[in-house]
């Protein structure tokens, strides 16, 4: 997404003479800004400007800013020019594929259109990254499910002849090893430079275009169901190990997610936060537009999910919009819940609430990590702490009251916060089906 941020700064004239506070902070955003630059005194317009089209250009992201009007402004120089399709080799790569398989990343948010023309009446089967989800309906025949880079997805993988990656950033994949032996055509708005696989060809240009150019040569063999068929056996598997509770004082969390997914009203809008809750929420949550659901799948940042929610609810008024959190996300970022109550927006905050960091438990080495107490704590009322904020906040350990509380939170157009007792006893199971 784009973005400019604006910070303070020691300014340069007094840079030698000050110790306290200074910081290089260009230096310091330089791994993850696209550009990092001085605001200052001259020409400060066209700096600005650079930093916009920075920004907004394939692929977009952050630009950071200092602000010290001692010094110079600077302006980002143009861009390389966008490329444009090359007919014949995309041809030949495409020529003899009877089972393509598209995958589609963060880059076609733009061009969800495009990608569902592409697709419509064929039987094509399109898998999405987290950031994708949306592109196409999960209602939807040709939608395959999720695509993380993971062990769930090899299957249908292995019966592919071509892979059809579309707008896919790298970033979004869990670093496991490429085994696919389909060859890769590459289309983005962006040079790729993937650590997993080496595409067959490359294409950077205008996707509309690219996508166009598909339309008329893809083929398809597929059989009508196939892509339904392996997101729904997927789905079930996960929901078989995500529902069962083997406490008769917690709830699963596949339970938590699918009745919140039931009770939310059409249009709903969901946020996840980075923890083991996650795996269970991301393929379980079905959503019919982009932007339905937003996770960090980038760095994958605890404390995401309540000011995502936050920045989500100002951004669609009307729509109520669902946080999905842990204990230990929501210990990061307890202080956004007085925001929520200030600004009254319609956000319902659903806790698992398991008193530990579930994701790192099911990596933790049996010695050596630190044992229980590097990934466990007390447990949290955090239905007295919403309380304390000034939201409706109640604790919820059946589906019973879980239900109720999530009835409840539709009740006016406020924040509310369900501090739901789980169960994370399925996780390891839920990371097996996932990634083997």
């Amino acid at each position: 997404q784009s973005l400019i941020l604006l910070t303070d700064t020691v300014t340069s004239s007094d840079w030698a003479r000050i110790s306290h506070q200074r910081i290089d902070q260009r230096e310091l955003m330089h791994p993850v800004a696209k550009w990092s630059a001085v605001l200052g005194s001259s020409n400060p317009e066209n700096t600005m400007a650079s930093a916009l089209a920075t920004a907004i250009q394939p692929r977009p992201g952050p630009v950071h800013l200092d602000l010290d009007p001692s010094a110079s402004g600077v302006t980002l120089p143009p861009g390389p020019p966008p490329g444009a399709v090359d007919e014949p080799a995309m041809a030949a790569l495409i020529k003899g594929s009877r089972f393509p398989l598209i995958v589609v990343g963060l880059g076609v948010l733009r061009h969800t259109e495009a990608i569902r023309d592409l697709v419509a009446g064929s039987t094509l089967p399109v898998l999405e990254t987290y950031k994708a989800r949306g592109t196409i309906p999960t209602s939807s025949l040709n939608n395959g499910g999720l695509f993380t880079g993971a062990t769930a997805e090899m299957p249908i993988f292995e019966q592919a002849d071509l892979i059809v990656a579309i707008g896919l950033d790298a970033v979004e994949l869990i670093p496991n090893k490429w085994h696919v032996q389909a060859p890769v055509l590459s289309l983005n708005s962006w040079p790729e430079d993937s650590p997993y696989w080496q595409p067959e060809l490359q294409y950077v240009g205008p996707i509309d275009q690219a996508i166009d150019f598909l339309g008329q040569h893809l083929v398809s063999d597929w059989g009508p169901d196939a892509a339904s068929i392996r997101r729904q056996y997927f789905e079930d598997a996960l929901i078989e190990v995500s529902t069962s509770s083997l406490a008769t004082d917690a709830l699963a969390p596949g339970d938590v997610v699918l009745a919140t997914r039931k009770i939310a009203p059409a249009g709903s809008i969901a946020t996840v936060d980075a923890g083991a809750h996650m795996l269970v929420a991301m393929p379980l949550w079905s959503v019919e537009q982009p932007n339905e659901i937003h996770i960090s799948s980038g760095l994958a940042t605890m404390g995401y999910s309540l000011p995502a929610a936050v920045a989500t609810a100002l951004a669609n008024p009307g729509r109520r919009t669902f946080c999905f959190i842990g204990d230990g996300g929501l210990g990061m970022c307890v202080a956004e819940l007085e925001t929520l109550v200030r600004l009254n927006l319609p956000v319902t905050v659903v806790v698992f609430n398991d008193s530990s960091l579930s994701l790192i438990k099911a990596k933790q080495k049996p010695v050596g990590h630190g044992g229980s107490s590097a990934v466990s704590y007390l447990d949290v009322d955090f239905a007295v702490i919403a309380k304390g904020f000034g939201m409706s906040g109640v604790k919820a350990a059946t589906l019973t009251e879980l239900k109720k509380a999530l009835t409840n939170s539709l009740v006016g157009e406020g924040p509310y916060l369900v501090d739901v007792a789980t169960d994370p006893s399925c996780y390891l199971d839920v990371m097996r089906i996932l990634r083997g």
